[in-house]
């Protein structure tokens, strides 16, 4: 059962010996992942803590290892606050800093390490973390909990719940602890929540482009097709230029999405899956009201894309600067990153696709083979946008990428239409434990890291796993 008022207990009872720290002039250390919901719940942390005035510094890292967490200790920090990591390496953590560090997370986590004193993980208080709590939700609290002051950071609780897609609830909306924590943002006037179409872009995209940018839900013949796209709405009648200026979703009226909407129902006409893909265009819409329209912050969902974007293109800091405030600079260089993000993904998508050899299907597992072709950094998105189309929505999806050193970068994601139970957190922890790599994460999403000489025998395991 949910408890939130033992979540905030947990919390306040941890802010004395915080306090006692940073009035100390202690050495913090946040160090988070560099997701969206990483970026967040870092920035949402350091923020707080910054506020207090302590002595504080955020680093950003893409995995947590045992290597990591040395080298993490060899800094001499005072005391380490981890967020969006470490639940899956309590012991480590243990050995190395000998109780001077913070979990703050949401990934699952054992029996055994469920109870210890210097974790504070969702799943301890009764929420879902795969669906209903997110890091940056985690983290908000944890702020609020330091200062009720600190409500403004909501938002990133939001962007962060949105980013990581637990938006769970009808209409694709939030539920849970990332719920409440909306809702704060939405009582202090930061937050906008309305029923309306959920195009990619809606903010800032021209029309056709944000319909063709659209993966959730896939659009047949319209998803990664501008001209496609464009011709289809051109001869529907539907004004795409105001003042030669290119119009936007956002900006069009109640009948203009009428006929968007209409127009888009014809061009899927009976194929499988498009009445889900009609009703999957419209749900919950959030938006920042302070944020300058027709740029993507203005829309939390446009946010978190931005802040994946420079996550996963070595921009993690660039992605921080502008969940702290940052819309100069940080800003323009972010939004530059957005582009060559998804130029690379639909570049890493062609490769995967147009070569029959690199998508071996085994019943209801989908085995992608992206390596060479495919950036470890845009694995997680690609297998993202495979899992929603059409041919594999039904399916479990675990794909593969060169990482650094003689290492194999695991993805895996399941259809929202699959029919089978599977815990893909446990399935990718338990196979690649069986082969000397670590994994771990959601039952609907999760990861790994492995050696690529065990390539064959973690597919093996997780073909045994999937299919048991």
């Amino acid at each position: 059962m949910a408890d939130l008022e033992g979540l905030m207990q947990r919390y306040r009872s941890l802010v004395p010996g915080i306090m006692e720290s940073v009035l100390a002039g202690k050495r913090l250390l946040v160090v988070t992942h560099i997701d969206a919901d990483g970026l967040c719940s870092g920035s949402a942390v350091f923020s707080a803590l910054k506020r207090r005035g302590a002595n504080v510094t955020v680093r950003t890292v893409p995995d947590l290892d045992p290597k990591t967490i040395t080298e993490l200790a060899s800094q001499r920090h005072d005391f380490y606050i981890f967020v969006d990591l470490a639940s899956t390496l309590v012991a480590e953590l243990e050995a190395a800093l000998g109780g001077r560090y913070l979990v703050i997370d949401h990934h699952e986590i054992s029996e055994a390490d469920i109870g210890n004193q210097s974790v504070v993980n969702a799943w301890a208080f009764g929420y879902d973390g795969g669906r209903e709590a997110c890091s940056s939700t985690m983290a908000y609290f944890f702020a609020a909990a330091l200062d009720p002051a600190n409500s403004d950071l909501s938002t990133l609780a939001v962007v962060g719940a949105l980013a990581d897609r637990q938006e769970s609830g009808p209409g694709r909306s939030l539920t849970g602890l990332n719920r409440s924590a909306m809702e704060v943002a939405q009582k202090k006037g930061l937050l906008m929540v309305s029923k309306d179409l959920m195009f990619t872009g809606r903010e800032t995209r021209p029309v056709h482009e944000s319909v063709a940018l659209t993966s959730t839900p896939f659009l047949k013949g319209l998803t990664g097709s501008k001209d496609a796209t464009l011709a289809l709405l051109h001869n529907s009648g539907l004004e795409l230029k105001e003042g030669g200026a290119w119009r936007t979703i956002s900006s069009l009226g109640d009948d203009e999405k009428r006929k968007l909407t209409e127009a888009i129902a014809e061009a899927l006409g009976s194929e499988p899956g498009a009445t889900e893909a009609l009703a999957g265009l419209f749900g919950e819409v959030y938006t920042f009201r302070f944020e300058d329209p027709f740029t993507p912050l203005r829309d939390a969902r446009e946010f978190g894309t931005l802040l994946n974007s420079c996550g996963r293109m070595g921009l993690a800091g660039i992605g921080i600067s502008v969940c702290l405030g940052d819309r100069s600079a940080a800003l323009k260089e972010a939004m530059r990153n957005l582009s060559d993000y998804r130029s690379g993904i639909n570049r890493a998508l062609d490769a995967v696709t147009s070569d029959a050899s690199r998508v071996e299907p085994h019943g209801r597992l989908v085995l992608v083979n992206g390596e060479g072709v495919v950036d470890e950094r845009l694995l997680g998105p690609v297998i993202s946008i495979l899992t929603g189309s059409p041919a594999y929505k039904d399916k479990v999806v675990v794909g593969r990428a060169t990482s650094r050193g003689n290492d194999l970068k695991i993805s895996s994601r399941v259809g929202d239409l699959y029919e089978g139970a599977v815990d893909l957190g446990s399935v990718m922890r338990e196979a690649a434990a069986e082969v000397g790599g670590v994994g771990g994460g959601h039952a609907m999403a999760a990861g790994a890291k492995i050696p690529a000489s065990r390539a064959d025998a973690f597919s093996k395991s997780v073909a045994d796993r999937v299919s048991g």
